[in-house]
């Protein structure tokens, strides 16, 4: 292919380089076209010419490229990358990534590959933040941070910050804190450029600090940035002692990471997150199995509540018409119900403490949806079955109205009682709460109408 390098050239062509053996030329490419383009044409790329990219990117580009992978991704890739190639690229890369990057290869040659390869202070760094569990501050943090010491004059600060910002993650916000380490107050960058070069960093620090300690989850994490517009957060520990630095993006992936988490537990698989095209089908399989077998188990409540009332559905044939209807209202409100008390729990708006306002809540709502409901059914049935009877209309309506009021309270509650008991509420959603408010329908709907019609 005979090219120039003032071309603009597309994904395919930038692959058909590489392919076609022209490794210089493909090296020169990687450097010449824009980072969109040879974006898409890594993403298009197989495996082997992935790892072409990420041999011959420019080193700070291969470095960020590498780290937007996933971590299964990233192991996968990891030995066979240069080890002088890898610590040229460690000067690039933040030790928590790293961190994950250990957490996910385990124990065995390649975690050791990788501990050899890279710098000894990146791997100490990255090692020192394994003591802390996945899901909590600790864990997320970096610990590329810029601290100054009280006392410490502005001029001074400024030379430190000059020698430390290369190896800090962000520099927007400069640490005050005590002979000790404790953290005792934040600087912006603003701030200090803008103060007086004699002047004392204790005089231009902001005391009130927002923070999170190391043992604080994730989602309390992603709550306070929120909830307070934050770009950084620190990261202290039990002694008030300052350990690291949280920044947005940690946030972002967190969040949807979490609400992948969540997608996958309301349709009852295991919550973690998935990449569909490169999963084989013995991986998918796994993951739902599990939930799909005690689904189905627990579906058995409803075929016996079924048999009990055999009777009753061979004396009023009619009723056997309505079942679907009526358990499928009752999933429906108890899913709507659930999703808004899940939601409110992730934002932080509900705790177990609050059970009690819940109920009154949600007692009041499904009074409200079920009398609104049941009128509805008690004229639909009426007007379109005209086998049935004031009679039967009746005790559907009423069946209506005691299963939107039952599901509603279940839906809010069940979660409630998951979080209370350290289970995700997100469990609650869709699958387990239908399958559980159809055995309960079922047995509202047979006893409210043995009564109505006399039977």
């Amino acid at each position: 292919m005979n090219t120039t390098l003032e071309q603009v050239f597309t994904p395919a062509e930038v692959l058909a380089v590489l392919r076609e053996g022209e490794r210089l030329e493909f090296k020169a490419l990687l450097r010449s076209q824009s980072e969109q383009v040879v974006d898409a044409a890594f993403q298009d790329a197989n495996f082997a010419e992935r790892l072409e990219f990420l041999r011959l990117l420019p080193v700070e580009r291969a470095a960020s490229t590498f780290t937007d992978l996933s971590l299964s991704e990233q192991a996968e890739y990891v030995t066979d990358i240069s080890a002088d190639r890898l610590r040229i690229m460690g000067a690039f890369i933040g030790p928590d990534e790293i961190a994950d990057l250990l957490q996910e290869l385990g124990v065995g040659e390649p975690r050791t590959y990788l501990l050899n390869a890279l710098p000894s202070t990146l791997t100490s760094s990255a090692l020192s933040l394994l003591q802390y569990e996945d899901d909590d501050a600790g864990g997320m943090m970096t610990s590329e941070f810029v601290a100054v010491k009280e006392g410490w004059t502005v001029q001074h600060a400024l030379q430190f910050l000059r020698l430390a910002a290369d190896h800090a993650e962000t520099v927007a916000n400069l640490y005050l804190v005590n002979a000790e380490g404790q953290l005792t107050g934040v600087i912006t960058l603003q701030a200090l450029v803008t103060a007086p070069p004699r002047a004392k960093v204790d005089d231009i620090a902001r005391r009130e600090v927002i923070f999170a300690r190391t043992d604080t989850d994730q989602e309390e994490v992603a709550r306070l940035m929120r909830d307070y517009d934050l770009n950084i957060m620190p990261v202290i520990d039990e002694n008030s002692v300052l350990k690291g630095i949280i920044t947005i993006d940690d946030v972002l992936d967190v969040i949807e990471e979490e609400a992948t988490e969540d997608i996958y537990k309301g349709a009852a698989m295991e919550g973690s997150e998935i990449d569909y095209l490169r999963t084989s089908p013995f991986e998918l399989w796994r993951k739902r199995v599990l939930w799909l077998a005690a689904l189905s188990v627990s579906e058995l409540l409803t075929v016996a509540v079924n048999s009990n009332y055999e009777d009753l559905l061979k004396t009023q044939i009619i009723l056997q018409s309505y079942i679907a209807a009526l358990i499928g209202t009752g999933g429906n409100t108890g899913s709507q119900s659930a999703v808004l008390i899940v939601r409110a729990i992730s934002q932080g708006q509900i705790r177990g403490r609050d059970a009690l306002k819940v109920f009154a809540k949600e007692f009041s709502t499904g009074l409200l949806l079920g009398v609104t409901l049941a009128v509805f059914a008690f004229v639909r049935v009426l007007l379109i079955n005209q086998k049935a009877g004031p009679s039967v209309a009746l005790a559907i309506a009423l069946s209506v109205f005691a299963i939107v009021l039952v599901s509603n309270i279940v839906g809010a509650l069940l979660p409630i009682g998951f979080y209370k008991l350290k289970i995700d509420p997100a469990l609650t959603s869709s699958p387990f709460l239908a399958t559980v408010m159809d055995a309960t329908g079922l047995l509202i709907y047979f006893n409210i109408a043995k009564v109505v019609l006399g039977i």
